[in-house]
């Protein structure tokens, strides 16, 4: 068995029924916040399981003690990777998927790719490409790999900076324009 690249791992995120509820639980409760609610997600040529995929999703992001936390709510009935994953399962929100940014989107891509991992949700944003990997050996859990782009550096820039001098007023933002 080949040794895997070590990967730095940005983010932990998880997939929520109810994202108003789950962010002021993790505000409350866990001290998470502020969060920072983007507008319904719009992805460029998304595939799922190489089928196009139109889901309609709300996401937030918050950073607390360097490490960043989303939350997606899918708000349609779509197949995707977020409602498949919640279908059979009772629990409010569940942990999804784990992050790691790159500046060599290919180069990061075709290594998860030699380690066995295999593209469930692919497309674009504004700030850059996306693909959520699975992996045989983790069923259930997905890697997201997302490009690194000035717009993407920009905003979670933004969400740390705000994570590292929260108070605990006003756990739910807008993000502004970046």
């Amino acid at each position: 068995m080949g040794t895997t690249t070590p990967r730095r791992i940005t983010q932990i995120a998880f997939a929520t029924r109810d994202l108003d509820a789950s962010m002021a639980f993790y505000s409350r409760h866990l001290g998470i916040g502020p969060w920072f609610v983007l507008p319904i997600a719009r992805f460029a040529d998304p595939l799922f399981h190489g089928a196009p995929c139109d889901a309609q999703v709300r996401v937030a992001f918050a950073n607390s003690g360097g490490m960043e936390y989303e939350m997606v709510q899918q708000l349609d009935d779509t197949p995707s990777i977020w409602r498949d994953f919640l279908k059979d399962s009772a629990e409010r929100e569940r942990f999804h998927h784990l992050c790691e940014r790159t500046h060599d989107f290919s180069e990061s891509e075709r290594r998860l790719l030699d380690e066995g991992y295999r593209s469930a949700l692919e497309g674009a944003t504004r700030r850059g490409r996306f693909t959520y990997f699975a992996h045989p050996d983790a069923p259930g859990t997905y890697l997201e790999l997302l490009e690194s782009s000035p717009s993407r550096e920009a905003m979670y820039a933004h969400i740390l900076l705000h994570g590292q001098s929260w108070d605990g007023r006003d756990p739910v933002r807008s993000l502004p324009p970046l």
